[in-house]
């Protein structure tokens, strides 16, 4: 319980202070220079996860790191065990790459600023059509070089098993004409989700498998695609609970 009240009031504390942290960044924007605002943006972000994923007592240990490209366009898909997921994924690679996120978190103050600058894209899932403008979103961010994490889950899985893909998620790389990094993350609802809401150390895993092309596939073979997505993450589960 103590560890919990720690890491919730480190957390809003932070985001206060990081109201701070805006004054450079508009400082380089004003002056234009886009690209060390995203370098210093994302030093930030990381600086953040890291420090969130301590807090609540985490071991990461990262493997195939050597399978992410410097640079080129793709997106990162990865199972989605808790809420610790996209902390780890912020803090630990190696590029910090955005996610789409639902719309409601566009209107959180401070947050949705470093969403912005990480280059989130906020989705609709009621409205068809403006669900539509941001996956065309999405897709020219990441033709543009702007990674983007997908959760083909759909939801936490608030375990070590994994649920089925949703193929439809995979059409923004598809139609980015990307690579896609799968990417396998053991562990991360210990920190939380198996216990009932409460902070608790533990090891996690994440394994960064060789990347899938997704040029050869059409949006009518993301079902085969799902499938062997699937797998190759399955196979990187290590923990005995996921066994």
């Amino acid at each position: 319980m103590i560890r919990t009240i720690i890491w919730y009031t480190f957390f809003w504390l932070y985001q206060v202070v990081s109201l701070v942290l805006f004054i450079p960044l508009l400082v380089l924007r004003l002056a234009g220079m886009k690209q060390r605002e995203a370098a210093l943006a994302h030093y930030f972000v990381r600086s953040w996860a890291r420090q969130m994923i301590g807090a609540a007592g985490a071991v990461v240990t990262v493997r195939g790191l050597s399978n992410i490209p410097a640079h080129g366009k793709y997106c990162i898909v990865a199972n989605h065990q808790g809420g610790f997921d996209i902390p780890l994924l912020l803090g630990y690679m190696p590029k910090i790459a955005g996610f789409i996120a639902k719309k409601e978190l566009k209107y959180v103050p401070i947050m949705s600023g470093w969403m912005r600058e990480i280059h989130c894209v906020f989705l609709d899932r009621s409205n068809r059509r403006a669900a539509s403008t941001a996956i065309a979103q999405a897709v020219e961010q990441v033709q543009n070089g702007h990674p983007l994490i997908i959760f083909p889950e759909g939801t936490r899985s608030r375990s070590g098993r994994m649920n089925t893909f949703k193929p439809g998620s995979l059409k923004l790389p598809i139609r980015a004409k990307a690579l896609i990094i799968p990417v396998t993350i053991d562990g991360s609802y210990l920190l939380k989700e198996a216990n009932g809401g409460l902070m608790r150390p533990g090891n996690v895993t994440i394994t960064v498998h060789p990347s899938v092309d997704a040029t050869p596939f059409s949006e009518s073979q993301t079902q085969e695609l799902a499938e062997r997505l699937s797998g190759i993450i399955q196979s990187g589960f290590i923990s005995p609970e996921t066994k």
